[in-house]
Formats: C-alpha cells, structure tokens, sequence
C-alpha cells in the first residue's frame, strides 16, 4: 500500500512506499485515485529508465505523439528517445544549446502559464517529468489549481463563463518569447492549426469543475476580441495567485506527474550555462473538449 502524504488538502500529495518501475495492477489503481483527488503527485527517488518511464505513463492512457515543429534537429536527432519531450537545454550531442537554437525556444515558452497541448484538438490529459540533472537553484516547476480557482469564483462572475469556447495556438505563446512571425511558414501552420477548446470543464472522475486556461489562447469565440483577451489576462492572473499555486523544487531521479485537466504549470527561469536535463512523457486526454462539428459561429457548448 502506497503513502499519501498531501501538501494540500485537495492539491499535490508525495506519494510513498512504491516502486514505480515494479507496479502491481493494485499499486497503479492507488497512485490513479490520488491523481484524480490530487492532481499534481510527487515521487522521490525514482531513477527510471526511458523504458520504464514510457511503460509508467502507458497505464494512463494512449501516448501522445508530438510532430515538434521546432524542436527536431536536422536529418531528425533526437536526445532522447521518440515518445518524450526533451525539457533540456542540451543538443543531441549532450552540450549546452545554442541561443540561436529553437529548442531553446520551447524552454522560454515553457515559462509562461501553460497546459500541456491544449493547442491540439484532443489535449494532453497526464505528464510525467522526470529529471536526470538539475540545476541548484532556479528552474522550479509551478502548478495552479485551476478546480480551487473556479470554485472560489463568486457565482455571479462564473456566469456566463461555462458556455465559452477559446480559441488555442501554438504559435501564439511562441510568439510571447520572440519567435518571428516570418518563420510561421504555411507547412509549419498546417501542423499545427489553431483548435477550440472549453473555457470550463468538469473532472470525469472527481466532477469538479476548472477553468481551462493557457497562454496559447488567442481569443474567445463571439466576444470582441479585445474584450476577449481582458478577461483571459484577468483569469489567467487570478488563478495563479499565491493559494491556488504549489511550487516543486526539483532533485535528481523526481518524477511528478499532473493532470493537465485541472491544473496549469509553467517552469522558471534558471542559470542556462548549467546543464538541466528532464523528459516529459505525456498522455492524451480521451478525446476533444468540443466536438468535431462544432462552427466557430455557435457560442454555446454543454460544459
């Protein structure tokens, strides 16, 4: 029996007493339960391979599978092994990134508030980082409870917020940390075209209600677009105040997991000339938050 030990009542628990590269089907029905109630999970000491990550994140559901635009090298080197996001500021040759490289890039547009391929249509349900080196001080990973955040709305500011559907963009948050428009070639965009998803959803197995939130939205659908960004630039700020937020401080073989349902992360800036090096293992979610069908003209979804 694995142990449980919350940061918060409702919000991150280190988990115990386990092995995850041995898990029994017992253990793995445990470990789910505390990431349905507390959706960010630390595990100490873990040093997983690839493999045993992969397999790990596997239980979860179906990996996702990244096209990565910007982060393949040419002729297709990777660091690390397809099936992961490299969040390292290393090459494929294991040296330190160039500033003109564009995988330094995607670690910038990591430190703004973000969830996990909520610029794809199906998003990212569970990641799971784990890290090999680490830097001493800086580059912590912080999470926001977006479940805390809608429930200590007031019930009249939620009004009207359920039915709303954002439009999401990777290039948008790219953009932020300087990556030139000129460079958004038609191929590129076809990659990664803009997607809807839902301004609130509700957990399927804890049935609270989150905002959904992420600095790749560009605009809600049927409001002003001006209008629009205020009120994201308002949520995104209320919701990543000091007690919606947990702050992870990283050690060599962490592995922490998060449901991208619920919450938003972003990591923190850190010395570059100092090798930090993690893998990101990431699941999709069961399917879109709005359906296929749906016209950007319709401005009600059912939450």
């Amino acid at each position: 029996m694995i142990s449980i030990d919350p940061v918060n009542t409702e919000f991150v628990a280190e988990i115990g007493d386990v092995d995850l590269a041995r898990l029994t089907d017992a253990v793995f029905a445990e470990i789910e339960a505390a990431f349905n109630r507390y959706a960010v999970l630390v595990f100490r000491h873990q040093p997983l391979t690839e493999g045993e990550q992969l397999d790990f994140a596997r239980r979860f559901g179906e990996l996702e599978v990244s096209i990565q635009p910007f982060v393949a090298t040419p002729g297709g080197k990777r660091r690390i092994q397809t099936g992961f996001s490299d969040i390292s500021n290393l090459d494929e040759n294991g040296e330190l990134l160039k500033d003109s490289d564009n995988r330094r890039l995607i670690n910038l547009a990591n430190q703004l508030w973000h969830t996990d391929s909520s610029f794809k249509r199906t998003p990212g349900k569970m990641s799971m980082l784990s890290a090999q080196h680490v830097v001493p001080s800086g580059g912590e990973t912080e999470f926001a409870d977006m479940r805390a955040a809608w429930d200590a709305l007031p019930a009249e500011r939620r009004h009207g917020l359920e039915h709303l559907v954002a439009e999401h963009d990777y290039f948008h948050s790219r953009k932020k940390v300087g990556l030139d428009p000129a460079t958004i070639t038609p191929e590129r965009r076809a990659l990664r075209p803009a997607v809807p998803q839902v301004f609130v959803r509700t957990h399927p197995a804890s049935g609270r209600k989150s905002l959904v939130l992420a600095s790749h939205i560009t605009r809600i659908y049927g409001m002003d677009e001006a209008d629009g960004r205020r009120l994201v630039d308002e949520l995104m700020a209320y919701a990543t105040q000091p007690q919606f937020v947990y702050t992870h401080r990283w050690a060599v073989d962490d592995v922490v997991l998060w449901d991208n349902r619920c919450t938003m992360h972003r990591g923190r800036p850190h010395d570059e000339s100092l090798r930090r090096a993690m893998r990101r293992a990431t699941v999709s979610d069961d399917g879109p938050t709005i359906p296929e069908n749906w016209q950007p003209d319709r401005n009600h979804v059912d939450a």
